[in-house]
């Protein structure tokens, strides 16, 4: 098990090539067979973009073994849905889980 802190990225955190920068940086990092938590403790705002390229490429990493940890993080709150609904795959069902767990819905 790894823990993310989103935070090292900055507390901004816009669009799909920083994304996908920020996945590339920490990739050596992981291991394809870890269970990964994201952490969004110390962001201020996070997009769609950034989040669904950061998102997309760690699930693919990791076969979709990624939990979000619960947030009361506006930005991140308004940016999952969208996500999930934009995409079907590992990267929707690992958003629409961690939104059950943050709704009380688990």
């Amino acid at each position: 098990m790894q823990t993310i802190q989103l935070k090292k990225f900055g507390n901004v955190l816009i669009s799909r090539p920083a994304g996908r920068e920020a996945f590339l940086a920490i990739r050596p990092q992981l291991s394809p067979d870890a269970l990964v938590y994201i952490d969004f403790d110390g962001v201020l705002t996070v997009t769609p973009s950034w989040l669904d390229e950061f998102l997309t490429q760690l699930t693919n990493f990791n076969a979709g073994k990624v939990e979000l940890l619960p947030t009361k993080n506006a930005s991140v709150l308004a940016a999952l849905p969208v996500l999930a609904e934009a995409r079907k795959d590992l990267v929707a069902a690992t958003v629409l889980r961690a939104l059950e767990q943050m709704n009380g819905k688990k």
